[in-house]
């Protein structure tokens, strides 16, 4: 249910309720369990001693492009600055100020960044969705491939699932990635080296991947979009599901 308010959490004979509302109507929906993940917020107001005070925007201490805060010498990164809240994100941001301090150059791209949901399956995104391209306006190819058709895959008995994968349509740059499948988690790596070093389709490609693993359907991603991946989904009679649109 999208764009629903969650109006009040009962307990029943088995375990929870919870009853909400969507475009206008009261719904109710039971369950053993129930996962309240509302978001979280810095914890800023004791960080500071008695007397220190550094530019805050709504509970999250403001910082400039090189993470300095409003007291010189001090830096913030990770959670208790504007952002996105994730731990590779963190870590990524605290690199950048070391060698800024250091005075070297910068060895990650902050601007891409891998997002995560560790569901069954798993699900990951990096870069520009195709919606995302054509609201900027930039023509795009895309190659998607249906893990149905991916050997390791049936070997698992784990075929729910896509790759999806983003180009130029003129350079055949890559300019994002999204997966639902297993280990997408750890496969978007390689589409997130791909869009911080802005490499292309046919780059990708020279690279053999190996058989049987998950990896392949990135492989057959790819070649969709130079005009026809080797491996897919056989279509099934009339009323039963397709292999691709």
């Amino acid at each position: 249910y999208t764009g629903a308010m969650v109006k009040r959490i009962e307990k029943t004979e088995h375990g929870l309720a919870c009853v909400f509302e969507e475009k206008g109507e009261e719904k109710r929906e039971e369950a053993d369990y129930v996962l309240s993940a509302a978001g979280r917020v810095p914890e800023t107001e004791k960080l500071l001693g008695p007397g220190t005070e550094l530019a805050m925007e709504r509970g999250r201490i403001t910082v400039d492009s090189n993470f300095e805060t409003s007291m010189e010498g001090v830096y913030a990164i990770g959670d208790v600055i504007k952002g996105i809240q994730l731990a590779h994100v963190a870590s990524a941001q605290g690199v950048w100020v070391a060698e800024h301090l250091a005075g070297t150059g910068h060895s990650i791209d902050l601007s891409v960044v891998p997002s995560c949901v560790y569901t069954s399956p798993e699900i990951a995104s990096v870069g520009l969705t195709e919606d995302e391209a054509a609201q900027a306006g930039i023509p795009v190819s895309v190659g998607k491939f249906l893990m149905s058709a991916n050997g390791k895959s049936q070997i698992s008995r784990e075929e729910r699932g896509f790759i999806k994968i983003i180009a130029e349509a003129d350079s055949k740059v890559v300019l994002g990635a999204q997966m639902m499948c297993a280990r997408a988690t750890d496969m978007i790596g390689e589409m997130a080296t791909a869009a911080a070093n802005k490499l292309t389709v046919p780059q990708l490609l020279l690279g053999m991947r190996a058989h049987p693993t998950y990896n392949e359907a990135v492989g057959e991603a790819l070649e969709e979009l130079e005009g026809g991946s080797i491996h897919t989904v056989p279509r099934q009679a009339p009323g039963k599901l397709k292999s691709r649109q």
